[in-house]
């Protein structure tokens, strides 16, 4: 009998806590937030960003890379913002919520991580690159290299 009754001990415990979360009556803005970035493929990022740099939409180009990959090569009209730096939540905290943001590093590992939080402060509308400014290359778009 003690065996039986132990073995729905997880679940009563599951559906107990998961009761008194939802009776605190307190959520954190994270989870109360409806907002999540999207990934695109390399080709959906790249007629986004045609539709930006022609003007027919508006939105931020976001390289969240070192300033020394981005002054190396960057897409066109990208803004640098390094994920990697500490600052990086409170600097994009400042930014306009509800505008569009088109995100990409590397590989996409930054970039979805810059993605996540900027969803998790709210923001509407972001994109990340699967694969990065890598798969870009690869697909053979145009990248601007230099200072």
């Amino acid at each position: 009998m003690l065996t039986r009754t132990l073995r729905f001990a997880p679940v009563v415990l599951v559906l107990a806590l998961a009761i008194s979360a939802g009776c605190t009556g307190t959520q954190t803005p994270a989870a109360n937030a409806t907002s999540a970035y999207t990934d695109l493929s390399v080709e959906e990022f790249k007629q986004m960003v045609d539709q930006v740099q022609a003007r027919s939409v508006e939105a931020t180009i976001l390289d969240v890379r070192t300033s020394t990959e981005f002054e190396r090569e960057r897409l066109r009209d990208a803004v640098n913002l390094d994920v990697s730096l500490g600052v990086f939540g409170d600097r994009v905290a400042r930014f306009d919520r509800q505008k569009t943001y088109l995100v990409y590093c590397q590989s996409g590992t930054r970039s979805a991580r810059a993605a996540q939080i900027m969803s998790d402060l709210g923001f509407a509308k972001v994109y990340n690159m699967r694969g990065g400014i890598a798969k870009w290359k690869d697909a053979g778009y145009p990248v601007v290299t230099g200072a």
